[in-house]
């Protein structure tokens, strides 16, 4: 068993290995939290929760905040809405805050724990005499201060404090552990003062222009210092840290670049140590200047930008600028003279290295045996390529202008340059991976490679035996009984060679191959050619046995450490447009490019390496989401393909719909020239061409792995044709849909282009599909359905308390996002979306105070009998739309009529007062029985009636019921044409939807209670099955909008008798036209359309128990009769006819629309008006 494995075997190396890989952990949730901040919590954002968001001040007096916020209603349900909100991301980065100074606890208790000698013969010294226990407490030490600048860098000061609080306020609670470390860890540092020196340097900077923009992984933090001092460990422990670190090779990687010249890239690892750990002993910087001279000359002498973590560098020119001691030591060797002479040897390597990388990459170079002969060359060419590459991606990003300009040159000679270093990085890569895979398969068959080998030497060997022995013959038959033993001895001896003992077979052949070179040079073998040319065959064979034992795993090790690029993570970036650019020229450079994928994956190797090693539950999180992080690069860079294939098919659709004409169906012979129209169809032919070359080109690339994430070049092809798809269809109904007048044409004309383009698109999507071996309508379909709901769920934020934000949607993806884009112009409406846009104008072209319905044309008319929204309107909306936006615009007017049904229902709530309600109950025990005409007749009602006729606050509630009304009448239109629509297209669908309603109504209504445990449709089984089953009833339009039950909330008082008083207040404003068979409101102002007025009613009614909607039609069906009852009292008994007054017709007309719209059953009707008398109604 290794050291390795004895220290971290013994409890004080497994406690040591826990706390290390924790470190990696939180590295990879800060990185993965920052990224995912919500906007609102950035500093200087304009944001309608700022007055809710605080920084740490709120600690200084909370009761002063929390009362501003309890004194205005506006902002407590801000602030509840900020809580829904945001409460989990809170919860998660506090959770962060809190591990980072739990982190720093335990390292600290595990230091003092060495101290008190809690682990068994093991102190601070022996863990750092110990290799493995050596590297880990270094990195524990080194992790928690990478830790600390870090979250400097992506969480700044201010934001952590609003961080913190919003936590702190969510909770609402004080008792939080390790509230006042975490406050400590998270308060914002002040900004340092600038002295009169400073600012004459910033003047002369700014009269030299710009300073050069500085990369976003590069670390700029103003005091690290004092950062690092509020969390210290022992002085004595950083010491003696830093006295290995400067006295060792910690990682041994020294071993794999004997090349002096490379010492910084091999020790780069203990230098990224070095530099935390100096900035917990601040004093070393600023003041010994020997032991600074000592470590630049050791890790800085030919590098000051080093990467620290994943990436992340520090420019040692600006970071040590503060500090006396760092400076002087650092200031020769960063001396433009300096850097010059640096440039100067790595740029001259390149043009040396790209040609000697081209002549291993040659066809058919790099084979098993050139390998095996030439591994040494490889090798080196290798380090010479990474160290080079290395070292100027590294140096292009030196914050200081001067060094930049001697690093990168100017503007011309940069952009050669970074051609020439991809170039460089690209082939390199290649090498790497065909080095990796030969040398790989050398490994693995080595044994078999080496047996046979033997075999053959042991044949060619053993005929040389028998030649001697006479009984066989090669030239003419030769006798030699020495010769013949000596060869039947050396067959012998080769035989016996043993694999497993490689060091004594290794000299054995070699004395073999040596005594093969005497025995040759005897007369009767020298005479023989033949025999010569069977010596010479034994010896390459033995001398092929020898090379083979020489493949080590050491070696393929060597290899894997030199390409090592976790550095270039974040530099790599630079050159994404120049790959975009080569593979517009060249598909088929994507091939290189899988060489530089599977070369940036070793970025995972360091945080997966202490995790892996302690078998810790976090290697599936923190392997996740930097396999994610690479794969997202992947397809930021393969990105460019599906991008130049739509490019290339907007060209197709402009000749498919604009220049291309329909074949008829029958054709004459003159004409077909005329069809042909050759030069379109050449250029649809070579649009086609390209797209095949360039999706030929993505799946010529391999199945391979990125970490945890398996990377298919067909799914990537599918992804981003998804993601541009996405983009175009979302671009086309965002700034199709906007709407600047509020006429009925504007919105058929806007339908009618969405159609076009749509349908264009898909025309498209389904010529291509054969091309880019993807099913291209299916594609289409997935992706407008996804955008439909998405942007439907992100509507119906507007009536929710707890929104659904972007990034938590379901419908949401990173691989395909779909774009929240909106045009600045909106149009007449504010909706952030175009469905939003969409249901309002249809609400505004049928405002019930604005338009009027008219039941035979199905469609909402104005004033001047122009029709609004009709039938074809709708038609257009399924053309344009299809099933999927019919449902969502069902979907967002479902979620109006809740939001407005609660609203009249708060509003009826609080006009409920102590009075009314003795008024009422006053009226209600006079009319009592409803069977019964009462006493007072008439007069009985005149007296609310009056009340609530003219009250200002029952007029604007009964408009908000009429609009209920309207969105209930929409909704109708729209489920009968989805119905329609749904019969005709998938009559199967829909006539199976009908069967399986009806089942699992039947299944539900039939099931006693005692066997409810023993039928299927139970417990969780049958939640999932009906909200499904609900789902696709909507989307085929088989609901009944009238039958839906909006809200839960308790009905008011006496509800029935008020809303029967609120009708009877507005019968007068309405009178019955006999054409049009519905009432009509009698005055043009203030008109308020009745029939979605009815609606309302009964969508308000049925909200609760149908005893409301039974007393409000017994009511109504006993104010009919009273006034019948009152104009007989005064009526001759000879007169012929009967003359009702005119509030009868009026009344029966709406209670015959309620049952009408409302679904009321007829016997309801036939029990509060007798036939007879609406038989007379119905004839007067």
């Amino acid at each position: 068993m290794t050291r390795t494995a004895d220290f971290t075997q013994k409890p004080v190396g497994a406690v040591l290995l826990r706390i290390v890989s924790r470190a990696q952990a939180l590295l990879a949730e800060l990185l993965r939290l920052s990224d995912r901040v919500p906007p609102v919590f950035h500093p200087n954002t304009d944001s309608r929760f700022a007055p809710v968001i605080f920084g740490f001040r709120y600690l200084k007096s909370p009761e002063l905040f929390e009362e501003r916020i309890e004194a205005s209603a506006d902002l407590l349900a801000l602030d509840d809405e900020f809580r829904e909100t945001y409460q989990n991301f809170l919860e998660r980065i506090f959770f962060l805050f809190d591990g980072i100074v739990k982190y720093y606890s335990d390292v600290m208790r595990y230091l003092e724990d060495l101290q008190e000698g809690v682990y068994i013969e093991s102190t601070v010294e022996s863990v750092l005499v110990d290799e493995e226990g050596r590297q880990l407490l270094v990195e524990a030490v080194t992790l928690h201060g990478v830790l600390i600048l870090l979250l400097e860098h992506r969480l700044s000061g201010p934001l952590r404090e609003q961080l913190v609080i919003g936590y702190y306020r969510s909770r609402g609670s004080t008792d939080i552990p390790n509230f006042d470390a975490i406050c400590t860890l998270c308060r914002s540092s002040p900004s340092p003062s600038v002295s009169a020196m400073a600012s004459v340097a910033s003047f002369a900077q700014l009269l030299q222009g710009a300073p050069p923009p500085v990369p976003s992984n590069m670390l700029m933090i103003s005091r690290p210092e004092e950062l690092l001092a509020n969390f210290l460990f022992p002085k004595h422990v950083i010491q003696t840290m830093i006295g290995q670190l400067l006295s060792d090779d910690l990682y041994h990687q020294v071993r794999h670049y004997p090349n002096p010249e490379h010492r910084s890239t091999a020790l780069s690892s203990q230098a990224s140590s070095l530099y935390i750990l100096l900035f917990y002993a601040p004093q070393m910087l600023h003041n010994d200047q020997l032991a600074m001279r000592g470590i630049v000359d050791k890790f800085f002498r030919e590098c000051w930008v080093i990467p620290i973590f994943m990436g992340f560098t520090v420019d040692l020119s600006q970071a040590w600028d503060r500090f006396k001691a760092a400076k002087a030591a650092l200031s020769p060797f960063i001396a433009i003279s300096a850097a010059s002479e640096l440039v100067q040897r790595h740029t001259s390597k390149v043009t040396v290295l790209l040609s000697e990388l081209g002549a291993f990459l040659s066809e058919g170079v790099l084979t098993q045996d050139f390998v095996l002969s030439n591994m040494s060359s490889l090798l080196s060419c290798l380090r010479n390529c990474n160290v080079t590459l290395r070292w100027l991606l590294l140096h292009r990003t030196t914050g200081s202008r001067k060094l930049r300009d001697a690093v990168a040159g100017n503007p011309a000679a940069q952009e050669s340059a970074l051609d020439t270093l991809l170039s460089l990085l690209l082939d390199t890569a290649r090498l790497e991976f065909e080095v990796k895979r030969i040398y790989g398969d050398l490994l693995e068959g080595k044994q078999g490679r080496w047996e046979q080998c033997r075999a053959h030497a042991v044949d060619c060997i053993e005929e040389l035996s028998e030649f001697f022995s006479g009984s066989k013959i090669l030239s003419k038959r030769v006798a030699d009984e020495n010769l013949q033993r000596w060869f039947q001895q050396m067959s012998i001896q080769v035989n016996v060679l043993d694999y497993p003992e490689a060091i004594s077979a290794g000299r054995k052949i070699q004395q073999i191959i040596a005594a093969l070179e005497e025995v040759e040079q005897f007369h009767q073998i020298e005479a023989s050619l033949q025999t010569r040319q069977y010596l010479s065959e034994t010896r390459a064979q033995l001398h092929e046995m020898v090379r083979t034992l020489n493949v080590q795993e050491s070696t393929l090790a060597t290899v894997s450490v030199v390409s090592d690029a976790a550095y270039a993570w974040g530099l790599i970036d630079t050159f994404t447009e120049r790959i975009h650019e080569r593979i517009r020229a060249e598909p088929f450079t994507v091939l290189k490019l899988q060489c530089l994928f599977l070369k940036l994956r070793s970025i995972m190797d360091i945080p997966l390496l202490r995790i892996s090693q302690c078998n810790s539950l976090d290697l599936l999180s923190v392997s996740e989401y930097y396999s994610s992080e690479l794969v997202a690069y992947v397809r930021a860079v393969l990105e460019i393909i599906p991008v130049s294939m739509f490019a290339i098919l907007n060209d197709v659709i402009a000749v498919q719909t604009k220049r291309l004409r329909d074949l008829p169906a029958r054709l004459e012979k003159v004409h077909l020239r005329d069809y042909a129209q050759l030069e379109e169809r050449f250029t649809l032919a070579k649009a086609t061409h390209q797209v095949a070359v360039f999706t030929q080109g993505l799946l010529a690339m391999k199945l391979t792995f990125m970490g945890a994430i398996e990377l298919d070049p067909r799914q990537l092809l599918e992804d981003g044709i998804r993601k541009q798809l996405v983009g175009q269809l979302a671009f086309a109904l965002q700034s199709i849909l906007v709407f600047t007048t509020g006429t009925g044409e504007e919105l058929e004309e806007k339908l009618q282009e969405l159609f076009v383009t749509l349908r264009s698109q898909r025309r498209s999507m389904e010529y291509f599909q054969d091309y880019v071996h993807v099913h291209g309508l299916q594609l289409w379909q997935e992706e407008f359905t996804r955008i439909i709901n998405f942007n439907v769920e992100q509507e119906c934020n507007v009536f929710l308390k707890r929104k659904v934000k972007d990034w938590e949607s379901a419908l949401q993806s990173t691989t395909v996002p779909i774009s929240s884009y909106m045009g600045t112009d909106r149009g007449l409406s504010r909706s952030p979306t175009f469905m939003g846009q969409l249901v309002k104008k249809l609400l505004n072209l049928t405002h019930p105070t604005r338009s009027m319905y008219l039941a035979p044309m199905s469609g909402w008319f104005n004033a001047d009998g122009h029709e609004l929204v009709g039938l074809h309107t709708f038609t257009l909306l399924q053309t344009s739309l299809g099933p999927t936006g019919m449902a969502g615009i069902d979907r967002l007017l479902s979620f109006n009529a809740a939001n407005s049904l609660q609203h009249v229902l708060n509003v009826l709530s609080e006009q409920v007062d102590d009075e009314l309600v003795g008024k009422l109950r006053n009226l209600e025990g006079s009319l009592s029985p409803p069977s019964a005409i009462p006493d007072a007749g008439v007069l009985v009602y005149n007296e609310l009636v009056a009340k609530l006729s003219n009250h200002q606050v029952w007029s604007s509630w009964v408009e908000k019921l009429a609009q209920i009304g309207q969105i209930q009448m929409l909704r109708t239109l729209i489920a009968s044409h989805l119905r329609a629509a749904s019969k005709v297209d998938a009559g199967l669908v829909s006539l199976g939807l009908e069967g399986l309603n009806a089942a699992v109504l039947d299944a539900i209504t039939n099931t006693s209670k005692n066997d409810i445990h023993q039928t299927p449709l139970s417990g969780e089984g049958k939640t999932k099955l009906l909200v499904e089953l609900r789902k696709q009833l909507q989307m085929c339009g088989l609901h009944s909008p009238h039958c839906a039950i909006y809200i839960t909330s308790p009905p008011p008082e006496y509800l029935s008798l008020i809303l029967f008083l609120v009708t009877l207040s507005r019968l007068p404003r309405y009178l019955l036209d006999s054409h049009l068979g519905t009432l009509t409101s009698k005055t043009k102002k203030n008109a308020l359309d009745c029939c979605p007025l009815v609606v309302g009613f009964g969508t308000l009614l049925q909200q609760f128990h149908p005893s409301h909607i039974i007393s409000y039609v017994q009511y109504l069906g006993q104010y009919i009769q009273t006034h019948i009852e009152h104009s007989s009292m005064g009526t001759n008994s000879d007169k012929k006819a009967l003359e009702l007054p005119s509030e009868v017709p009026t009344a029966a007309a709406w209670l015959l629309s309620l049952f009408k719209y409302v679904n009321i059953p007829q016997n309801m009707l036939d029990l509060c008006l007798p036939a007879p008398i609406l038989d007379g109604i119905e004839t007067k």
